[in-house]
């Protein structure tokens, strides 16, 4: 947590590889996550505007991103990924028939397909309603609990922030941990 232009997302892109820091570097287990493309394939970010592409399906959204890292994914795959997010049978829809909550699930279920071992979710809940707000931020705690898959939230909202294991506070230009989330 921490205030607009704090780094919360900034912190995230470094984090998924995706930009370089001004000091110092970032490793997972050992290893640099920088590749050669820039990002890495363990890490997914989850964007608050879903990037989901228009024109393909639900399940064409899901595939795309397997193919992208170089994974084969078959349909029974990509609907257990939806049916983990609860949008089962919502696979030949196109995204703009889509609420955004549901939207917000698509781009869960992207990452949860492409078998990433950590999810960095840049303020998913910033564009719902507050029953949609519950059930991503309910659907991204139980993932990292039940698929060992380290998750990791900026987020403005403290609702989300209680919901989490560990808060960190944005504040004199680092992060902190705390108990208590501010107001």
């Amino acid at each position: 947590m921490g205030p607009s232009g704090s780094g919360k997302s900034t912190l995230l892109r470094i984090l998924a590889g995706l930009q370089i820091p001004d000091q110092g570097r970032v490793s997972l287990n050992g290893r640099p996550l920088r590749s050669r493309n820039g990002g890495d394939a363990r890490i997914s970010l989850i964007h608050q505007d879903y990037r989901l592409v228009d024109f393909l399906t639900v399940a064409e959204n899901l595939a795309l991103a397997a193919e992208l890292r170089a994974i084969d994914v078959s349909q029974t795959d990509v609907a257990n990924a939806l049916d983990r997010v609860g949008l089962n049978g919502l696979q030949e829809r196109s995204p703009a028939t889509l609420s955004g909550g549901e939207q917000q699930r698509v781009a869960i279920a992207r990452a949860l397909v492409s078998r990433s071992r950590v999810l960095l979710a840049d303020e998913p809940t910033g564009a719902l309603d507050g029953e949609n707000t519950i059930t991503v931020a309910t659907l991204l705690r139980d993932i990292s609990q039940e698929h060992q898959v380290a998750v990791v939230v900026a987020t403005h909202d403290r609702s989300v922030a209680h919901m989490m294991s560990r808060a960190l506070v944005h504040h004199d230009g680092s992060f902190r941990e705390t108990s208590e989330l501010p107001a």
